[in-house]
């Protein structure tokens, strides 16, 4: 892998599902001066999608159809890695389909299995739908729990990044009444411990100042309200601390955001999805990144869904994917 700045990485872009806005936001970037001027790209999707996006949003890419990818030397500006295929008149109807939800996560596999391999330097995920994936015959959750089953990684931390915020989520896609059996001592500190160690690698912060939220309201007060805070969060706290962590928490979730967007966190820690992922979305939704830590390779992705609703319109917002895409670039240059 290149290691300075003039070399140009390879970055490896999924395409989402085929029915949403991920082909569009991909083409969009990828016309961008500073995206093309950045990397080389291989795109992992379907050509018939790309080819059909391109004509009727008028958003035409040179690329280099490929079977496989060439020796590094010969990196192409812009590749397609033609993956499955998908019947045009089901693409245009913008909706959930097992055939999309099929097609999205062959793109997300063969990423991973090139990020994993080397071929690529970094992997930029496309928005996927969670309801067409299991249309699919698919039980993953989401691209996180793909990108560990798939890497092998024995815990992963999702990040998402915008603006003035990092949030890391010790949950991620579990339902609200499971979240107080989900959390543990162990769990909390793996994702303050693996957050910690990758701020200092990718973001280089040399002593991340960590805040972890409360469960409950006003973090429990004191038990009132719940005693998480009391057996499980403190406790996690505490490890972080002996282990040399700058941590502090339980905080009250209502006005832990306030403080970091202030400056006084490098990190907030939620312990629950919506807990982290409405505050840094209503503060940076164009702009938002999602990027998964503890696996063996970069992986980023624009912090918005599937867009059904203005998929084919050409009105999709690419700003987080460029976002997705420059994250990227900096972070593989930290390998």
């Amino acid at each position: 892998m290149p290691k300075n700045e003039k070399a140009k990485f390879l970055i490896g872009i999924t395409m989402g599902d085929p029915c949403g806005i991920g082909p569009e936001i991909i083409l969009k970037s990828l016309n961008a001066s500073p995206i093309k001027k950045l990397a080389h790209y291989v795109v992992i999707g379907n050509q018939r999608v790309f080819d059909l996006t391109a004509r009727e949003l008028d958003l035409p890419v040179s690329y280099q159809m490929v079977t496989h990818l060439p020796d590094k030397d010969t990196k192409y500006p812009v590749s397609l890695l033609s993956i499955g295929d998908i019947d045009r008149g089901l693409m245009k109807r913008k909706i959930p389909t097992a055939e999309g939800g099929d097609l999205s996560v062959q793109c997300v596999i063969r990423g991973i299995n090139l990020a994993m391999s080397g071929h690529i330097d970094a992997l930029v995920t496309a928005p996927i739908c969670k309801e067409a994936v299991h249309l699919g015959g698919y039980g993953y959750p989401g691209h996180t729990e793909m990108l560990q089953i798939f890497s092998g990684a024995k815990r992963v931390v999702m990040l998402m990044v915008g603006g003035k915020l990092r949030v890391a989520f010790a949950t991620t896609h579990v339902a609200i009444k499971d979240v107080p059996q989900a959390i543990t001592v162990e769990n909390i500190l793996e994702t303050i411990t693996i957050t910690d160690n990758h701020l200092k690698q990718y973001f280089d912060i040399k002593k991340p100042r960590i805040a972890v939220c409360g469960l409950n309201p006003h973090a429990g007060e004191e038990g009132i309200f719940g005693d998480e805070e009391r057996k499980v969060i403190i406790p996690a706290v505490e490890k972080a601390k002996g282990k040399g962590i700058e941590c502090d928490g339980p905080v009250s979730a209502d006005t832990i955001y306030h403080k970091a967007v202030k400056g006084a966190y490098d990190v907030v820690v939620a312990i629950y999805h919506d807990q982290g992922a409405i505050p840094l979305k209503f503060h940076a939704f164009e702009t938002g990144v999602n990027i998964t830590l503890g696996i063996p390779f970069v992986r980023t992705s624009p912090d918005h869904g599937t867009a059904y609703d203005i998929a084919g319109k050409g009105i999709a917002n690419p700003h987080s994917m460029m976002e997705a895409i420059k994250t990227a670039v900096r972070m593989a240059r930290c390998l």
